[in-house]
């Protein structure tokens, strides 16, 4: 499944990201479904132990 939003493999492989407003929407997508992990304000520090499941 393709979906928009820019590749946040920096941060964690796979992740992606979609700014809305003021917050980011971080996700990943799968053949079958949109996994939603963290919705996120814009000026926060990022790192990639956010998003170790």
């Amino acid at each position: 499944m393709d979906f928009t939003g820019s590749p946040r493999d920096h941060i964690a492989e796979g992740l992606r990201g979609l700014p809305y407003r003021n917050r980011c929407i971080y996700y990943r997508s799968y053949h079958d479904r949109i996994v939603v992990l963290r919705v996120k304000h814009g000026a926060e520090d990022i790192k990639s132990q956010d998003f170790e499941l």
